[in-house]
């Protein structure tokens, strides 16, 4: 059932406490929020700066590289090179996922309050 004929069927079948209108107004705010971006250029620019100073933080801890699990070999020339760096991709995913989390909960704290105050 579309969005369309829900109001029709609304108009058609609805006496009662709330008039149609008020029903009708409901279902669209509902859609409109939906639809509408959350998220603003500028959020997106603040949680990217605060995901990557969680991940040079752990970096800096040598969370995300061990140095005394980085091989090396001799090559030619007698040169020192890098054979391995393992890296800890499970820093990097807590990293960003408790950026994200943190971001998404205050933007979610935010609309249950500007909520609250609209009634």
């Amino acid at each position: 059932m579309t969005k369309n004929q829900t109001v029709d069927l609304l108009r058609s079948q609805l006496p009662g406490f709330y008039s149609v209108e008020q029903v009708i107004n409901l279902i669209e705010k509902i859609e409109e929020e939906q639809s509408s971006p959350k998220i603003t250029l500028d959020q997106v620019r603040e949680l990217t700066h605060n995901i990557l100073a969680s991940i040079q933080n752990e970096a800096s801890s040598d969370n995300i590289v061990s140095l005394e699990d980085v091989e090396f070999e001799l090559g030619w020339d007698r040169r020192i090179e890098v054979r391995d760096v393992p890296i800890n991709f499970d820093v990097i995913r807590d990293c960003i996922e408790g950026e994200l989390t943190e971001f998404f909960e205050d933007e979610q704290e935010v609309e249950e309050e500007e909520a609250e105050n609209e009634l």
